[in-house]
């Protein structure tokens, strides 16, 4: 079949990792965010991909406009010129995060019209912002990845969740946290980090747990899960199929493995 195509609204950010001290540190930059994440991981697996996101109108903001057109994203990146582009800085294993542009996008800087096989929202990005991302979406698979964000808005027929996510929401545990939420979506899937994950499409529950692997860090595993799942529910695997491509990235990204 046709590539299934994926568009990623979210949070763009610089990743900076950098450990030791003085002149002996050992300092790390590369492309990141939620939205960058997930849309890199969607190319990589066959997808025709688009991301709309936010920068500054400075060196980082072009730099990641050339990090993503270079993987073949088409980069719909808005430019705010009063603020900085996002940065998430690690330092000795500890984070910080200035969320810069990202948290000054507003509706406007939408497109008309969102359309694609599969459609990832994040919701990092102001809810009103997201909301209005659900309500232009014009596509198969309208998934919404909620963070921190409740109440949730309309307009998505799927939602990702990690364990924490899913018992905030829910209050249960990962299988009837999914069950709970496959009452409200026609997906809803729950990541259980190294455990694998549950979801359940359209009433079908299937639980799916990986091979080990040695982790080195979380970040970005959850994106390249979704992207991963989603690409796939889109090219037409089933659903656990997907799941089990799925987990495969999201352990790729644990084991410290980048695309």
């Amino acid at each position: 079949m046709v590539d299934p195509s994926f568009v990623a609204v979210g949070d763009v950010m610089v990743d900076i990792t950098a450990s030791g001290s003085g002149h002996e540190a050992t300092i790390a930059l590369a492309a990141g965010g939620s939205a960058v994440n997930a849309v890199f991981w969607a190319a990589a697996g066959g997808a025709d991909t688009a991301n709309v996101e936010r920068v500054g109108d400075d060196l980082a903001g072009r730099a990641l406009r050339a990090a993503l057109e270079e993987r073949g994203v088409r980069a719909k990146l808005s430019v705010d010129t009063d603020a900085p582009t996002g940065m998430f800085l690690v330092v000795d294993g500890e984070i910080r995060a200035d969320r810069g542009a990202n948290a000054r996008f507003e509706p406007e800087h939408l497109p008309e019209r969102l359309t694609g096989d599969a459609l990832l929202v994040s919701g990092y990005l102001p809810a009103h912002t997201v909301a209005a991302a659900l309500e232009r979406a014009e596509a198969t698979w309208r998934a919404l990845s909620p963070a921190f964000l409740e109440p949730l808005p309309p307009g998505a027929n799927a939602v990702l969740v990690d364990e924490d996510e899913a018992r905030r929401l829910t209050g249960a545990d990962a299988e009837e946290a999914a069950r709970l939420l496959g009452g409200e979506f026609r997906l809803a899937c729950v990541t259980r980090a190294a455990a694998g994950a549950v979801a359940i499409l359209d009433g079908r529950l299937e639980t799916v747990t990986p091979e080990p692997v040695d982790g080195v860090s979380a970040v970005g595993a959850g994106d390249a899960f979704a992207a991963r799942f989603l690409v796939g529910l889109a090219r037409g695997e089933d659903l656990r199929a997907a799941l089990e491509t799925a987990c495969l990235a999201g352990g790729s990204v644990a084991a410290g493995v980048a695309q």
